[in-house]
């Protein structure tokens, strides 16, 4: 067996390979007890939460709906363990409702001390804490505890959180701010959260977005590109005026998810002249990529007037590609109302399919004499 030298001393390779193990073996050892332990001590603690409650569920809807009720004197009689509880039921409840009872329960959370706790949270170092703080003080429409602190976002989840809470508590000075505070200094892309947040701004007010676009839009990402092109889409009949420069220019990129996201977005700006220039709609019809022409073919339909259908019907007489003709067929179909045509003369059987599962997504959706769908 080899031998090692260990400080003067000349000790058997077996000796240290049985030490390790004992190391080792005690070491795990110790580790499973503590895990078995922890695991313990933790189903018993959710075990009597969860045998609380029930009676602590009650007692907040029987104040809840109470002519007085007294949540401090409620709170100052519970356990650590049962605020704890009683905490967890604030936030199921305040998520479903709204009015009146709403405003009850943002009082039993002031009663907690849940808007200090999350001032001082905001001052956590660990981002989930902050968040967390954020939440809560979104739903009790606490602001106070975030303006009068030092707290700054420091990612783009924090942004959209602070945007949140201001707008949801009436706070949020104007969309300008709103869209100041998600896109500066932005070189990520949004999470669903944040994406959402920014479309909730915007269908304010979109002029601010509209502008920060056009100025910064070859700066972004292409994935936040393609985020703020999705959200532009969604804003519909909320869009008025603008320059539209940077979506035109957008259309006509090399990446295909962002000509397709570009050209969903133009759906909501059919009253701008300036799109109807002919040139412009036949580079966008004569796309190489099928996935683009298809979004082509429902911005058309989207702007619904009789010059793009026509425009539309004639695109798709030349298309070739089974998915884009179905698609872009479909947006035909749901503007049929607009445009007098024998579209099952012209499009065939892509006409008859499209025109039948519309026909019956019209019967599915109209009440019968019971009331009931379908």
């Amino acid at each position: 067996m080899t031998e090692v030298t260990l400080f003067g001393y000349v000790v058997p390779m077996r000796v240290i390979l049985v030490r390790v193990g004992l190391v080792v073996g005690v070491a795990t050892t110790v580790s499973f007890c503590l895990t078995m332990g922890l695991s313990v001590y933790r189903s018993g603690k959710n075990t009597r939460r969860e045998r609380v409650r029930p009676d602590l569920r009650e007692e907040l809807l029987n104040r809840l709906f109470a002519d007085e009720p007294d949540w401090e004197g409620w709170v100052d009689g519970l356990s650590r363990m049962e605020r704890a509880v009683v905490e967890s039921l604030l936030d199921d409840n305040l998520r479903e409702l709204d009015g009146r009872e709403a405003d009850r329960l943002r009082d039993l959370g002031d009663a907690l001390g849940i808007p200090e706790r999350a001032g001082r949270r905001l001052e956590s170092r660990n981002e989930y804490d902050r968040l967390q703080a954020l939440t809560w003080l979104t739903l009790l429409c606490r602001p106070d505890q975030y303006v009068d602190s030092t707290f700054e976002p420091q990612s783009p989840r924090e942004r959209a959180a602070v945007v949140t809470l201001l707008q949801v508590s009436g706070t949020l000075p104007d969309a300008e701010s709103g869209i100041s505070m998600l896109l500066d200094g932005t070189n990520e892309e949004f999470t669903v959260f944040g994406q959402d947040t920014l479309y909730r701004v915007a269908r304010d007010d979109p002029e601010p977005l509209l502008r920060r676009a056009n100025r910064s839009y070859s700066e972004w990402p292409e994935p936040l590109l393609t985020q703020v092109l999705a959200v532009c889409a969604n804003l519909g009949t909320s869009v008025r005026d603008g320059d539209l420069g940077w979506l035109t220019a957008a259309l006509e990129t090399e990446n295909e998810a962002i000509r397709a996201a570009a050209a969903a977005a133009l759906g909501s700006f059919g009253w701008n002249a300036s799109l109807r220039d002919q040139l412009f709609l036949e580079r966008a019809t004569d796309d190489p990529s099928p996935r683009v022409r298809a979004a082509v073919y429902e911005m058309l339909a989207a702007w619904g007037d009789e010059k793009a259908l026509w425009i539309l019907l004639f695109a798709l007489v030349e298309e070739t590609h089974p998915r884009a003709l179905t698609l872009g067929t479909a947006a035909l179909v749901r503007r049929r109302d607009r445009i007098e045509t024998d579209g099952d003369a012209v499009l065939g059987d892509a006409w008859a399919w499209s025109l039948e599962h519309a026909e019956y997504d019209q019967l599915a959706r109209t009440p019968n004499r019971d009331g009931v769908t379908g």
